[in-house]
């Protein structure tokens, strides 16, 4: 990998302009050597996933994009991967209803357990990092569960989550907990996830994800809700088409906007409720392994100037 920063550099690849106003890159944020070190360690995370090293010099994949553009894309700053900002920015958009409102937030866990919340599930988040919840049952868990609600609160927000393999956007976010009502679209299982990957503000693939905590499945549809014959190596699954797909994929489009790309994370019943869950500028850490590494490379096309090559399977 340090060939390949010492070929950017040689070939001029390497940017050397500043950002625009308001955005902010890798290679901006990080001191040199720490900067080197969080190139090498995800490289080496990316491969454990992938089965290889990424290119960052002529990336072809999706996940090399990915990997690559940790580095050297700007990002929207402060950035929209803050989970509480990313409610703002969505009620600024589309109005009330899209986004499920905190009923508690705060950087004090103690203040939690003196708050009056209303009974019933919920889930603990902290808004700047990923696959990181602590689902809850007031009142009781708040007594019940005390001294494990404190340590996990504790570890939230005294971690630089991503700061050692490139995910340096989530250590520029002030870190706060957050408390929402638990979804029940699903009853007791957590709602379906819809994860809409959006380039140039259009959607052109949404992936299912399903029982996430439990047994996690997921799917990969067109957005004309045509079933992708591609896993992530879990047993399939398939969803009908949601009533409400078009709003899904309206709402999508107008969170990622002009943004070259993003995926925007809904939950949804399927019919009528649609929330905007987070705005993501690098799905899995560059890590999301397809079972066929077309889907890979034509998403990868998708970073191209021309438009996208056919989808590479008969549907």
């Amino acid at each position: 990998m340090l060939g390949q920063l010492g070929i950017l550099k040689l070939t001029g690849k390497w940017p050397t302009r500043p950002p625009t106003a308001h955005t902010m890159r890798g290679v901006d944020f990080y001191p040199w050597k720490d900067l080197v070190h969080a190139v090498i360690r995800g490289a080496h995370m990316f491969k454990a996933e992938n089965g290889f090293l990424p290119n960052l010099v002529s990336p072809s994949s999706f996940n090399e994009y990915i990997f690559a553009r940790e580095f050297f894309t700007p990002l929207p700053m402060p950035t929209l991967a803050n989970k509480l900002e990313a409610k703002k920015h969505v009620k600024a958009l589309l109005g009330d209803g899209f986004s499920a409102s905190p009923v508690w937030s705060g950087d004090n866990i103690g203040e939690l357990f003196a708050a009056k919340i209303p009974a019933g599930r919920h889930v603990l988040k902290i808004n700047n990092g990923w696959n990181s919840n602590l689902f809850l049952s007031l009142p009781n868990d708040l007594a019940n569960r005390r001294d494990e609600v404190e340590q996990w609160a504790k570890k939230g927000l005294c971690s630089r989550f991503g700061y050692d393999w490139g995910e340096w956007h989530y250590c520029t976010i002030e870190p706060k907990l957050f408390l929402e009502e638990f979804i029940d679209f699903n009853g007791d299982q957590t709602p379906d996830d819809y994860k809409i990957l959006c380039f140039h503000g259009k959607a052109s693939l949404i992936e299912v994800d399903v029982d996430r905590l439990t047994d996690l499945r997921s799917a990969f549809y067109t957005p004309d809700w045509k079933l992708l014959p591609v896993t992530y190596g879990e047993r399939p699954v398939e969803r009908p088409r949601p009533r409400n797909l078009e709003d899904m994929i309206r709402v999508a489009e107008a969170v990622a906007g002009a943004m070259d790309f993003v995926r925007i994370d809904l939950y949804s019943d399927g019919n009528s409720k649609i929330f905007v869950g987070e705005i993501t500028f690098f799905p899995g850490n560059a890590g999301l392994h397809f079972s066929d590494f077309k889907l890979d490379l034509w998403l990868g096309s998708h970073f191209g100037q021309g438009p996208p090559p056919e989808l590479p399977w008969k549907l």
